[in-house]
């Protein structure tokens, strides 16, 4: 097959979207098909995640891919963008998040070619944005889709009844993890350590977090908190940190290239998120062998914690005083830990790669063909 991928920018971007993007595209050239990769990026933008040299990225680099465009650029960017597409004529795009799919069903109309909409969110995202707008035109937007993929099943009665028999779902890939965390032993210095992975920003909800660790460091004096990412709310979360007293108790190190090591020298996972499409974070910390906790409110959260087996669940979503009692039942039983560490590994193995990449190819195989 000839495919191509559409993303809005991956320059140096650590984010679920960007691996995911890679990820895919790498698998299916992998596979045999003929795959390009179209984002707006300039043309110096580089790639954070591995890609395979079979990809042929297509850089727009026509104005920063994070401004807003004038409607002259609007005009070249169409140009050159369906340039592109009658040039390499692929069988069918997958468009990465609702911006890009708008923008390609403009630039592509009255060519023939069938759109994906790989959405990454669920449509309750608009819930916490002032968005109402928003929402009408991607939802109506999709009408035109050949597919919308959602990454849990749970998401299809979110979605309005004339759009649900166009939904497939494929969940995100999980590797399988090389190393195991060991949550009921502390660390070679002795203290004990709660994780989260995420990029620090408005819907990861970090400052809940902090709010409820600040609630739980005098009780539990050999635990720390590591939070993995960076973000436009780093300063704020660090002007939190201050504020509580923690420096020495908290850690923001900022992305790492080798995030495994920090799940598995870690006891606890904990994703404070408001919602989330495929909670990657929250499936590769299972995967290696960390239970965690989550707001029972928070989309995608439910469709990877099973309640007392693997983890628990905060009360709601955004409270930090549910989120210090889910925590405290864990922190302060190793037994616990231990066991839901090991049902959490069994938990993720129905997110195989290659079952994943299967379901994508055959999904893509049956668009091309129509």
């Amino acid at each position: 097959m000839r495919l191509m991928f559409a993303a809005r920018m991956i320059d140096r971007m650590a984010g679920g979207v960007e691996r995911m993007v890679i990820t895919l595209t790498n698998a299916l050239v992998a596979r045999g098909h003929e795959v390009d990769l179209f984002t707006w990026d300039l043309r110096g933008a580089e790639a954070f995640y591995p890609m395979a040299p079979n990809v042929t990225w297509h850089r727009l680099d026509m104005g920063s891919p994070s401004a807003k465009a004038s409607k002259k650029m609007m005009w070249r960017r169409a140009r050159a963008i369906r340039s592109l597409v009658r040039q390499r004529r692929p069988e069918a795009i997958v468009c990465f998040q609702d911006g890009p799919f708008l923008a390609m069903r403009a630039y592509t109309l009255g060519l023939g070619i069938r759109l994906v909409a790989a959405e990454r969110n669920p449509p309750t995202r608009f819930d916490y944005t002032s968005a109402g707008r928003q929402r009408i035109l991607v939802l109506q937007g999709y009408r035109s889709a050949a597919r919308i993929v959602v990454q849990c099943e749970s998401y299809r009665v979110l979605y309005p009844s004339f759009l649900r028999e166009h939904i497939a779902c494929i969940p995100n890939a999980v590797l399988t993890a090389t190393r195991r965390a060991e949550p009921q032993t502390p660390n070679p210095d002795g203290r004990f350590r709660l994780l989260s992975v995420g990029r620090l920003c408005y819907p990861k909800n970090y400052s809940v977090l902090l709010k409820a660790f600040d609630q739980l460091a005098p009780g539990f004096p050999d635990w720390d908190l590591v939070i993995v990412g960076d973000g436009e709310d780093r300063p704020r979360l660090e002007s939190l940190v201050r504020k509580f007293g923690l420096e020495r108790r908290v850690l923001l190190p900022g992305v790492s290239a080798h995030v495994e090591k920090w799940y598995a020298s870690s006891q606890l996972f904990c994703l404070p998120s408001l919602w989330e499409g495929f909670p990657n974070a929250l499936a590769e910390a299972l995967a290696h062998g960390l239970p965690a906790v989550g707001f029972a409110g928070c989309s995608g959260v439910r469709d990877l914690i099973a309640q007392g087996n693997n983890g628990l669940f905060a009360d709601g979503n955004g409270d930090a005083a549910s989120l210090t009692v889910a925590l405290t039942a864990l922190m302060s039983d190793s037994a616990l830990r231990k066991s839901m560490g090991l049902s959490a590994v069994d938990s993720i193995t129905r997110f195989n790669p290659q079952t994943i990449f299967s379901q994508w190819e055959q999904l893509l195989s049956e668009i091309a063909r129509q």
